[in-house]
């Protein structure tokens, strides 16, 4: 076994084209994980069966919201290209949605494949299944068709996640979580 010294905080990582943030070092991914409740998404082929993709393989692409967690907590510093990321203002409140939902102790990942933003894991994702799909609603968007609001319960559903819509109360200055379950009478 080698003696190797654990990595120093704030870890060095590089940002890439599109705010980009990947991780190649192992020990840095799993602290990350470990420490920060951050989970990212495993991008690399394995190396000794690189034609399935069944499991994945370092690099860790980490989210724009992930990264700016962590360079808000000082936990990175990133070398390369620019880090740009919040920019407009469905962005920031995203990012603000994200901090929220973490603050909450969840572990964070994207929803695209269910339709949300986010999926929410009450604890390690290795360990436990996801139990909310979180969906942004922007403050400038137009109101939930009926039809729209019950493709969205009903896919939760579906997949056996509570739906959570979230969106910003200015007069609160909170955003405000609505959890929906379909269910046949």
């Amino acid at each position: 076994m080698d003696d190797e010294q654990p990595k120093e905080q704030p870890f060095k990582l590089h940002c890439g084209n599109d705010n980009q943030v990947l991780v190649f070092d192992a020990d840095v991914a799993m602290a990350l994980r470990t420490e920060y409740r951050i989970v990212g998404s495993l991008e690399g082929s394995h190396p000794k069966n690189p034609l399935q993709n069944g499991y994945m393989y370092l690099p860790l692409l980490l989210l724009p919201e992930e990264t700016a967690l962590l360079l808000e907590k000082g936990a990175i510093e990133l070398s390369g290209m620019a880090f740009t990321w919040p920019q407009i203002e469905t962005d920031k409140a995203r990012f603000e949605l994200f901090k929220d939902l973490h603050q909450r102790r969840f572990y964070i990942t994207r929803a695209l494949k269910f339709g949300g933003d986010y999926l929410l894991y009450p604890g390690e994702p290795m360990r436990y299944h996801s139990s909310h799909i979180v969906t942004f609603i922007p403050n400038n968007k137009q109101p939930l068709a009926p039809r729209e609001l019950i493709s969205l319960v009903r896919l939760g559903t579906t997949v056996k996640k509570t739906r959570v819509l979230s969106s910003w109360n200015p007069d609160k200055s909170e955003f405000t979580h609505v959890c929906m379950n379909w269910s046949s009478m």
